[in-house]
């Protein structure tokens, strides 16, 4: 698909926004970079609670500098809140940020505020419907080739607790190799695994040590060490469909087993969807496998890493960094 998506006003950009992020933020500051007449990096944190004006911005400038190119930004407060004495909210927070992001050579082009009823030009008394966002040129054209947001992709009840527990292998190299096998074997083919297929492959995922080799075999064009790919610390451009294809799978063969035994495949998901910039919904998939299985390790060490403000190499560089197709 080679079709870019046209930006023309405010309605356009915020609509792109959802898209961007896999669903519609809600009590949070959005910036987004841009540079030469294209957005760049996406990035959303959960509005000020007790941070300081000044702290907050220098945090949140800090993870806006990783897109190097960046010449200028954009801000989008969500919230419901009301300011004080008659000034729009996080008056403060909004001054201290534009202050900071200016002094990162990312001067703030526009500001809005996005409430539950109707978006503005922070600052104007001149009111937007939100209908002018769901019936923009660009959340049409979006929609229209396939992008959705704020997706329901783990709910327990319905995929239901019908299928019966999988057995780990014993981790023999035996093991480990036919898992291999069978793992690029669905990634390339072209239809989801049968469910034998996907209760063989639940099985492995179930295994640490052939889970983790998995994990790594995702990225077929990683050039680090197992550490270094697990934590996002290689430069290779993976095969993004390839990527897409396995959050895909990873979803079916949650199918195929009982809560309790999906912690693995939803961690899949998490750390696939941190290396693509996509921190918010990683941190969502990662939160749910701690909760599939209590304390699931390598869910809270990613998220401890996503907390901490950790970014992929991958997802640094706009040469490697995962795409929206039109965006």
């Amino acid at each position: 698909m080679n079709e870019k998506l046209t930006i023309s006003g405010a309605a356009d950009l915020l609509a792109t926004v959802p898209h961007l992020l896999g669903t519609q933020p809600k009590e949070s500051f959005v910036v987004l970079t841009a540079r030469a007449g294209a957005l760049g990096a996406t990035l959303r944190v959960d509005a000020p609670a007790e941070s300081s004006p000044l702290d907050y911005a220098q945090m949140m400038t800090t993870y806006a500098a990783n897109d190097e190119k960046a010449t200028a930004s954009y801000i989008i407060i969500y919230t419901d809140e009301a300011g004080e004495d008659g000034q729009f909210p996080y008056a403060a927070h909004v001054a201290a940020l534009g202050n900071e992001l200016a002094t990162a050579q990312m001067p703030v082009r526009k500001v809005w505020l996005v409430t539950s009823t109707y978006w503005v030009a922070y600052g104007s008394t001149e009111t937007n419907s939100l209908d002018t966002i769901t019936d923009s040129n660009a959340n049409a054209t979006l929609t229209y080739f396939g992008s959705a947001t704020d997706l329901d992709i783990y709910n327990p009840a319905l995929l239901g607790n019908w299928a019966p527990r999988v057995e780990a292998p014993e981790g023999t190299e035996a093991d480990l190799q036919a898992a291999c096998k069978a793992w690029a074997a669905a990634l390339d083919a072209t239809d989801m695994p049968d469910k034998d297929t996907a209760r063989a492959l639940a099985s492995a995922f179930q295994h640490k040590y052939i889970r983790d080799y998995l994990f790594r075999d995702t990225i077929n064009t990683h050039n680090g060490s197992f550490g270094d790919v697990m934590t996002g610390k290689f430069t290779a451009r993976p095969d993004w469909n390839r990527v897409d294809r396995a959050e895909a799978i990873a979803f079916e063969i949650m199918k195929a087993v009982p809560e309790g035994q999906r912690a693995p495949l939803l961690t899949l998901m998490g750390w696939l969807e941190w290396l693509k910039g996509h921190g918010t919904q990683a941190d969502r998939y990662l939160k749910l496998a701690a909760e599939d299985v209590p304390a699931f390790r390598l869910a809270v060490l990613l998220r401890e890493l996503i907390n901490r403000g950790h970014i992929a190499d991958v997802a640094r560089d706009p040469d490697t960094s995962y795409k929206h197709p039109l965006i």
